[in-house]
Order: C-alpha cells, then sequence, then structure tokens
C-alpha cells in the first residue's frame, strides 16, 4: 500500500504528515469569476436545452463529471505544493547507537548473526551509511553495559554480557549537549536486562525519553532480530519459598515460554547436583506456560536447586533452559494453638491428624465446662491455664490460631484485639473454623474478627436444610494452592477430591471480600449450579486469614478406608501453610535468590522485639561467608528503599558459589546491649546469562522509544525510510523546502479517467 501511495502522489505518505500546503500561483478574481460563470452556463444549457431528452440522474453525472474535471485542472493550473522542513546537508549531527551486546551474536536466519546484519548497514559502502554521512556529521557508539565512542562498525564484538539501553540514550544525550542534532539512531534487537530490577529499569526509562522529548530530541530505531525464536525452550522464570519447614513439601512455580509447534517439555530438578524429580509439562508453541513441580527436600539445611527444561537438540539458544534457587530446610518448630468450646468429632479428628506431626507443636485447648478447660501439647502447667492467652505477648509465641466452635463473649475485647494485632503486626495466621457458635452463630459480626476474617458477616444466620450436603473441590484459584493438594499430580488430585466423602455447612455465608482468594468450593450434591465457599484466605497486614465454612471434615477420616490418608493430608498440608511464613523477630533477606558475579545487591533486615513492634535503634550488621569460606562483615543501616522498611546493607560479592548470611542484630539500653535473635538467609552467584534470556527482539520497547521522543521504528529493510523521515524532521539545521504537487501521477489519471467517464455517458446516451 505504501509503494501504491508513493507512485501515485509522488513522495511518501509520512512527507505529507510533516508538511504544510500552499499554492505557488494564485489566479485573479476576474478569472475565478469567469470559471463560475462558465460552469453556469454550462448547467443551464444541459438543463434548458429541449432536444437533450435526457433522464435528471444523468444530467446531473455529466455536471458533476464536468465540474470535477475543470476542479482538477484548475487545481493543477494553481500550482499546489507542500513545503517540508529539510536538513542542510553537513549541518547538523546525528548519533548513532549500536548494540554490541552478546545477543547480536544470535543468528537468526541459519547464516547471517545480527551482529553482521549491523555491520552490512554501517560499512562504508552500504547505501544507507552512505546516504547518513553525506546529509549529517555522525557520531557512533557502541554499546551494552555503557555506551563508548567508535570510529565504525568494525569493532563491533558482541562481547557485552548486558543491555541497557537507558544509559546508552543518556549518554548519547549528555555527550550532544549544546550541538545541533537532528537526531538519535538505535540499531538493537530491543534487550534491556541492565541495571536494576525490571521496574527501576522501566521507570528509568521513562525519565531519559521524557528528558530527549523536551531537548526535541527524536530517536530513530532499527529493529534487528525476530519476533520469536523458532525452536526455542526458554525457563523464564523460577519461584519456591526461600524457607521450608523439615518433611514439608515444597513447590516451585515455572514460567517457560516454547517457540514453534511443541507440544511438551521436559524439566529436570536437581537437587544439590542431583537429579531429584523430572517431569512432562505440555506446554502451548509461542505462548508462556505456568508449571509447578512439587518436591520433597531430602534434609534440613541449605540446598541449591536447579530447574531445567531440557534442551532439544535443535534449540537454538541453550543457556537460557535452567534457573537455580536456594532454599533453607529448618529444623524448628512452630506453634499452633487451637482453642475449641465444646467436644466434637472435629476436634478430635483434627487432633489425631496431626499426631504423627513431628515439625509442628500443637497444642490444643477444649472448654469442657464454664472455666473448665482440656489442654494438650502445652509445655508447662501454667501455659493457657485461662483457656486463652490474656497478653499480645503470650499470644505472639504462637505462629498460628485456630479459633474453633466459640461464642465471641468467650473472648474479652482485649483478647480479640490482641488476635488482631496478631495477624497484622505479628504476622501470623488465623484459621476460624464452622461450627455451631462460629461466624455469624457466634457473634463475631460486630467484633474485631469482622474486620479480620476473609468473609463477611451479616450479624444474622443463614442455615441451610439438614439434608443439604456438599462435596469438596478445588475452586478456579486454589487447584495449586497447598491447603487443595492431596496428591502431587493435578488429575489425580481431582480425582481424590471427587473421592471425598460429602460434608455440611452449619449456615451458608456467600459473600467474599474484594482481596479474598476461594481455596475450596463447597458444590451441593443436590443442586447443580449451588456453589459455595468453603476455604477462603485473605492477606491482613503482615499475616494472613482463613475461613473453613464445614464443620464435619472429619467424615473424610471415618467414611473412607482407612489406608486412605487424604483427611491427614488436608491437615497436615494447611497447618504446615499456616506457619510456614510466619515471621520472627529478626528476618534477613535478599531481593532475590540469584546474582551475577559482581553485581550490586542488598541484604536486608527487619528487627522487631517479642512484641513484633519494630525496632528502629538497633545496631545491625551481616556478617556474610563466601564460598571459599572468607568471612565478610556488612554493616546495616535504616532503609526505606523500594518500598522496604527496615535495615539494609549494599555487598558486591566476586566469588561464584552460595553465599550464606547471618544476621545480628543489638538493641541499645538504658545501661546495657541487649543482642537479639540472628536471622540467616543465603543467595546463589554465578553467570546470569541475560543476553540469553528473552532473546527474540523486543519490537513492543524499540516502538515505545520511538513513539515517545517522536522518532520512527524502522525494520533494516527500510532504512531508506529512516533517511527520509530524519532529512525531513524539523530541527537544528533545517530548512523549508517546496515539493510541487501539480505533475502528480494521480492529477493526470483524474483527467484522464474524468474525461473519459463523461465521453463513454454521452455515447451511450446519443450525446457525442
Amino acid at each position: 500500500m505504501e509503494q501504491v501511495v508513493s507512485f501515485l502522489f509522488n513522495h511518501r505518505q509520512a512527507l505529507f504528515s510533516k508538511s504544510q500546503f500552499s499554492f505557488g500561483a494564485r489566479p485573479s478574481m476576474f478569472l475565478l469569476g469567469a470559471l463560475i460563470v462558465a460552469l453556469a452556463l454550462l448547467a443551464y444549457f444541459v438543463y434548458a436545452v429541449p432536444a437533450v431528452r435526457l433522464a435528471l440522474r444523468w444530467r446531473v453525472a455529466l455536471i458533476a463529471l464536468r465540474c470535477a474535471l475543470v476542479a482538477v485542472i484548475l487545481f493543477c493550473v494553481m500550482r499546489p505544493v507542500i513545503v517540508v522542513p529539510s536538513v542542510i546537508p553537513q549541518s547538523s549531527y546525528a548519533s548513532v547507537l549500536m548494540d554490541d551486546s552478546a545477543s547480536m551474536k544470535l543468528t537468526d536466519d541459519g547464516s547471517h548473526t545480527r551482529l553482521e546484519t549491523v555491520k552490512q548497514l554501517m560499512s562504508a559502502n552500504s547505501p544507507f551509511y552512505s546516504a547518513l554521512a553525506d546529509k549529517f556529521k555522525l557520531r557512533s557508539y557502541k554499546f551494552s553495559t555503557t555506551a563508548d565512542r567508535v570510529q565504525n562498525a568494525s569493532e563491533l564484538s558482541g562481547s557485552g554480557d548486558q543491555t541497557n539501553l537507558t544509559s546508552a540514550l543518556d549518554q548519547a544525550s549528555r555527550e550532544s549537549a549544546g550541538l545541533p542534532m537532528s537526531g538519535v539512531i538505535v540499531i538493537s534487537d530491543g534487550a534491556n536486562n541492565g541495571g536494576a530490577s525490571d521496574d527501576d529499569r522501566s521507570s528509568s526509562l521513562s525519565t531519559t525519553l521524557a528528558s530527549l522529548r523536551s531537548r526535541g530530541l527524536p530517536v530513530f530505531v532499527i529493529g534487528v532480530g525476530p519476533d520469536s525464536l523458532e525452536g526455542d525452550v526458554e525457563l523464564v522464570r523460577a519461584t519456591a519459598p526461600r524457607r521450608a519447614l523439615t518433611g514439608s513439601p515444597v513447590t516451585s512455580e515455572l514460567l517457560i515460554r516454547a517457540s514453534g509447534a511443541r507440544k511438551s517439555v521436559t524439566v529436570d530438578l536437581s537437587e544439590d547436583n542431583h537429579v531429584i524429580r523430572t517431569q512432562e509439562v505440555p506446554v502451548q508453541g509461542d505462548a508462556t506456560t505456568v508449571a509447578r513441580v512439587t518436591f520433597m527436600p531430602s534434609s534440613p539445611g541449605l540446598h541449591r536447586y536447579t530447574l531445567t527444561a531440557r534442551p532439544p537438540s535443535d534449540d537454538p539458544i541453550p543457556d537460557n533452559n535452567a534457573q537455580e534457587l536456594v532454599i533453607d530446610v529448618v529444623d524448628w518448630k512452630p506453634k499452633v494453638l487451637y482453642i475449641e468450646g465444646e467436644p466434637r468429632w472435629e476436634y478430635s479428628k483434627l487432633r489425631e491428624s496431626v499426631a504423627e506431626e513431628k515439625n509442628i507443636q500443637f497444642v490444643s485447648v477444649l472448654r469442657s465446662a464454664d472455666g473448665k478447660f482440656y489442654r494438650q501439647g502445652i509445655e508447662n502447667a501454667d501455659e493457657l491455664v485461662n483457656g486463652f492467652p490474656k497478653s499480645e505477648e503470650e499470644l505472639f509465641k504462637y505462629d498460628a490460631l485456630i479459633i474453633g466452635s466459640i461464642e465471641a463473649t468467650f473472648f474479652t475485647f482485649d483478647q480479640l484485639k490482641a488476635v488482631e494485632q496478631f495477624v497484622s503486626r505479628r504476622g501470623g495466621t488465623l484459621v476460624a473454623l464452622g461450627g455451631a457458635k462460629s461466624f455469624n452463630a457466634g457473634g463475631y459480626g460486630a467484633t474485631p474478627l469482622a474486620d479480620l476474617l476473609p468473609i463477611y458477616l451479616s450479624g444474622s444466620k443463614e442455615t441451610p436444610p439438614e439434608t443439604q450436603t456438599f462435596k469438596a473441590a478445588p475452586a478456579d484459584r486454589g487447584r495449586d494452592h497447598p491447603a487443595a493438594r492431596l496428591v502431587d499430580q493435578p488429575d489425580a488430585n481431582a480425582k481424590a477430591w471427587e473421592q471425598m466423602p460429602a460434608i455440611t455447612l452449619p449456615e451458608i455465608i456467600s459473600e467474599t471480600k474484594p482481596g479474598a482468594s476461594i481455596i475450596l468450593e463447597a458444590r451441593s450434591t443436590k443442586e447443580r449450579n449451588q456453589v459455595r465457599p468453603l476455604l477462603v484466605e485473605e492477606r491482613y497486614g503482615r499475616g494472613k486469614t482463613m475461613a473453613l465454612l464445614a464443620s464435619d471434615t472429619w467424615r473424610w477420616r471415618m467414611m473412607l478406608e482407612f489406608k486412605d490418608k487424604s483427611f491427614e493430608t488436608f491437615w497436615r498440608n494447611l497447618l504446615r501453610y499456616t506457619v510456614e511464613s510466619a515471621p520472627r523477630p529478626v528476618e534477613a533477606s535478599t531481593e532475590r535468590s540469584f546474582y551475577g558475579t559482581g553485581e550490586q545487591m542488598r541484604i536486608r533486615a527487619e528487627v522487631a522485639d517479642e512484641k513484633f513492634t519494630r525496632i528502629t535503634d538497633a545496631a545491625v550488621s551481616a556478617h556474610v561467608t563466601t564460598p571459599s569460606g572468607r568471612a565478610v562483615d556488612v554493616p546495616m543501616k535504616q532503609s526505606v528503599e523500594g518500598g522496604f522498611e527496615g535495615y539494609a546493607g549494599a555487598f558486591r560479592p566476586e566469588e561464584d558459589g552460595l553465599y550464606r548470611v547471618e544476621v545480628t542484630a543489638r538493641r541499645a539500653g538504658s545501661k546495657q546491649t541487649a543482642l537479639l535473635a540472628p536471622a540467616q538467609t543465603s543467595f546463589i552467584v554465578g553467570p546470569l546469562n541475560r543476553e540469553a534470556r528473552e532473546a527474540a527482539q523486543n519490537r513492543e520497547l524499540l516502538k515505545r522509544i520511538a513513539s515517545e521522543t517522536g522518532g520512527g521504528y524502522y525494520t533494516a529493510a527500510q532504512t531508506d525510510k529512516l533517511i527520509e523521515d530524519i532529512t525531513h524532521k524539523e530541527g537544528a539545521g533545517s530548512i523549508r523546502v517546496p515539493y510541487d504537487l501539480w505533475d502528480m501521477p494521480i492529477n493526470f489519471l483524474l483527467i484522464v479517467g474524468l474525461a473519459a467517464g463523461e465521453w463513454f455517458i454521452r455515447k451511450r446516451k446519443g450525446l457525442a
């Protein structure tokens, strides 16, 4: 279409958008008056001559054709022109930024690399380079991490291990300050992986583009490389909890990008260089797939895990198939407190389900009569002697809290507020169970727990029919939730839930809060379309809350075969999930688990007292042990950078391997300094292979750069358009040049077409 427009109008469409229209010759009023009289006489004779017997529509058509013909001729006689800005040769500068990162050495068509394409474009005998050099004084750069001036493209080597487009544009802009600039030309595949996080890179780029736009400095981009890499399999991301309980299954979430017609990818999981699991993952060609791999760490301690999307033989980039993680498998026993208001099957079977759980300290309190409590799992005779902790400090010793069927009036207002603080400030988990005295029936609608729970409490109890039963099933957002996983394989897990016995709901609660997620849903066994929330979860402050609306999950134990352990699996998974992320007073972390060699990173720490109130006057330091065993102390200071509030210290690792970090915190007292419990974290250092990841052309980013600066995007085959656009961009060293329009082929075609059309009608009607 572009070629057709250029042929008919003698110029590209883009040229017209930059132009101003005018006439080179202005006719006198006498000539215009004579033309109007002539057209009026023509109309009079066509309509008034009686000898001409012609239908009105044909008379109108002939008049229109004749008037249009005269108008086109008059248009040409008046010498129409467009006035377009055009650069004066060698009066201004243009900066050329050539991508010199490792991704430019990729072969896209089987014979030429992207770097060779750049060198061909910028070679001395290239038409593109010759046209640029004729019109502009060129300032050439190669760039990867930073930009460096070069004499010509022969200095490109494709050796950069990362690409920082923002830094390159900034440097070219700074060094051209004060010079008459017509624009910046960038030749790249669009990789922009240097610097900090994705959000920081995007923010920095936006600032740079705004600066270029304010200077009136357009960026013209030549994109090289294909939009997708045929046959490539890339493991884009792998995530997993940084900490896990001994004996707990761990789930890693993978993001796999596969190009081509591939239907599945084999994923290998290695623990400390030993393959412990292999899983086939179905994928869709030219799309990203989210997959999950569940595994059991072999032992307590730090473990290094490698996930590899096994590359096929024809994979063009085998270096982007693996991701590494480090997980600290801790052998500590978090505490769970379960308080129940009445003896019932749910209480006894729940306790039985965790009887063999060695990694959780399960403490339960059963109210047997007013003021009398049956306590199990306590450490001493004074623990929970009044049934429930009376202070925040006492409650905060637990990591999770389960409230069963017990009325709200059992608790004092201060105790209910302490529960709210237990979740929001301490970071614990609250699980509320269904029962005869739970939720609305227990009078919780007007208590602080109403704000805490992930469901809305109306204050009035809606009871389903006694005969109505429900089958539990994972909801859409709960299929991969630990609490909904009875077995590892998704298909087998769905079947396992189908075989679970039906349960009942003491009351119907249908409305969940906006931020809540339904993990399990209750599907009526009688009414097919009746679905209710069963297990609901929501984040609240530093912790989370869950509501399990059934009161008889014990049926999953009593009504299944003895060897079926689904009930035990459900409760163990749920309890482990409630405590695995519970914070301790001192927490250490890093922003990522994997860093590049020599990349600056931050060690972070959150410090609180026994009531989990943040401490801001602590003396905090990190003790780093390198892979070779060398010890490095990193001082840490108060920080609120990047949305993190706590203590942070900068560290630049130079060795590849596993780093161990221990953070210690001392709080200054009136007479002495108290040492708080230390915290540990770890991270891995090695080659990042940034240039092998997302190696297809980032056309969207390149177009954004061009659009936001007033430039343009081009392929390597469209460089002639780039020359025309930058030449006719108004700016430093440009003048306005007129271009005639009277000799456009479209004018000749219109004159011939209109005259031929009039003659044809007259011939058919016997008038010629």
